[in-house]
């Protein structure tokens, strides 16, 4: 019997030829990649256009629904309204007797409008429904401070002083206070604003509410840095009115309770939730309507991912609805 041995030129050669047949594949599949990456671009940027334009669509939308009033509305913007995404009135037999037919506005939808090629959404959140923190009195914020977000009363001065002098338009630091010389010895230097604040999350750079997460996210979560200045009862939160000097958290759940059924057309309609010695001390802050609104527009092209839109608009009359932001995520 012969025994024939294999050559190892041979199996040279068959590893060669696999290792080439690899190479191929890799390479074949990251230029399929490649090619689907560059057509996904392709698409987006072909489809920019159109998606801006229906965020722009929904920003008009919005300002539309903001110029509208129900009848026996005129004085209250409330969660059961239309531009809040509520259910808004519904046709039927008024109090005097009449019988109320809803105008072509208010059947407009806010969801999946359908224009052109895509779709869009819009949901319109008032800023009113928050404490505006540039704004906001030194005893109120001292209170904040003090009660709920347990600052010895020692220190509430570095933080009301350090707000006021990144407010402030000079570089002159308050008793207790901090301007740029102190924040440019921080491991990342910068300056005081010395401005009134564009965001509330600039409070996380003020001397005092930096080196305190607990109190800067009650500030955070609370507050707003552009509004009207008062809050609106219609709209905000039993935690917001928690947060006023004498308020009881019982009497702030009923407050908000009562508006599921009967929105308030004034302040003192709060009257009848409690007694005047316990509300009058918060009328001061508290309103029935709301002037800024902040409007995300989600816009979708076909089956490709949606782009979010956020503007907002600052309701000087129904006549007068401005654009104060615009801009893509």
């Amino acid at each position: 019997m012969i025994i024939r041995l294999v050559k190892p030129k041979a199996g040279i050669a068959l590893v060669i030829v696999l290792i080439i047949i690899a190479s191929l594949v890799v390479i074949a599949t990251g230029f399929a990649f490649s090619m689907g990456v560059e057509a996904r671009l392709v698409r987006n940027t072909r489809y920019n256009p159109d998606l801006d334009w229906l965020g722009r669509s929904g920003v008009e939308l919005a300002r539309f629904i903001l110029s509208k009033r129900v009848p026996g509305e005129e004085r209250m913007d409330a969660l059961h309204q239309r531009w809040a995404g509520g259910p808004g009135r519904f046709a039927g037999a008024m109090s005097d007797g009449s019988i109320a037919e809803l105008e072509p506005w208010e059947e407009l939808p806010l969801t999946n409008v359908q224009l052109g090629q895509g779709t869009f959404s819009i949901k319109i959140t008032d800023q009113e429904r928050k404490l505006n923190i540039n704004s906001a009195p030194e005893p109120l914020m001292r209170y904040i401070l003090e009660q709920h977000a347990g600052v010895a009363a020692t220190d509430v001065d570095i933080y009301i002083d350090s707000l006021k002098d990144w407010m402030d338009p000079d570089e002159n630091p308050g008793l207790n206070g901090a301007e740029s010389d102190d924040y440019l010895g921080e491991p990342d230097p910068y300056y005081a604003k010395n401005g009134p604040l564009d965001h509330i999350t600039e409070l996380k750079m003020v001397m005092g509410f930096k080196d305190d997460p607990f109190a800067y996210e009650i500030f955070a979560k609370h507050f707003t840095a552009i509004s009207g200045g008062l809050v609106n009862i219609n709209t905000t939160t039993a935690e917001v009115l928690e947060l006023l000097p004498g308020m009881d958290p019982i009497i702030a759940q009923d407050i908000i309770g009562f508006r599921s059924e009967q929105p308030y057309q004034s302040v003192g309609d709060i009257n009848q939730i409690a007694p005047p010695e316990f509300t009058d001390g918060i009328r001061e802050y508290l309103s029935t309507q709301s002037a800024t609104f902040e409007v995300e527009v989600t816009a979708r092209v076909g089956n490709d991912p949606p782009r979010k839109y956020r503007s907002l608009l600052r309701r000087v009359s129904l006549q007068d609805i401005r654009i104060l932001y615009f801009h893509s995520e």
